[in-house]
């Protein structure tokens, strides 16, 4: 198995996490991550010279999330509710998705600003230091820090209003 390869397989699922983080997707997940890997194919001898490659890929897949966002190719919530058939929200599936706390959670960590959110799920589901973050995001050590702090803080405030904190 060739570098590049082997760089692929090991940040893989990490790649996907943080692109289902922006646009709040599972398919346009897979399609951000597809993109950064073709992408990213056509510049491999480029990236084998780098001193930190998962990084460099994270932060391309966290750009071309943002891009997809901006671009308006990502369908909200909304306009996929709204395309599902019209049941009774009384339903008994309905009143146990509305209770699970984790769907509300997420829910609200979509509240969140694209940064925040990204920092927060940066530090929290993937385990990255501050540097890590910082050089995914091109960010200073000091802005992660306060992203994440406002994160959090709004992360708590919402789950108070919502009575899960």
């Amino acid at each position: 198995m060739d570098h590049f390869t082997h760089l692929i397989h090991s940040v893989r699922d990490r790649l996907y996490r943080l692109a289902l983080r922006v646009v709040n997707d599972a398919d346009e997940a897979q399609d951000v991550v597809q993109d950064v890997l073709v992408k990213s194919w056509n510049k491999r001898e480029e990236i084998a010279r780098l001193d930190n490659p998962p990084a460099w890929l994270m932060r391309m897949t966290q750009h071309q999330a943002i891009d997809r966002l901006r671009a308006g190719q990502v369908r909200s919530a909304r306009e996929r509710e709204a395309a599902g058939p019209d049941l009774d929200p009384r339903t008994p599936y309905r009143l146990a998705a509305s209770s699970d706390s984790l769907s509300h959670i997420h829910r609200i960590i979509q509240q969140l600003p694209t940064d925040q959110r990204t920092v927060l799920h940066l530090r929290e589901v993937e385990g990255m230091e501050y540097r890590e973050i910082a050089e995914v995001t091109r960010l200073s050590p000091e802005q992660v820090k306060v992203y994440l702090h406002r994160g959090r803080t709004r992360l708590r405030t919402l789950l108070r209003q919502e009575n899960i904190a």
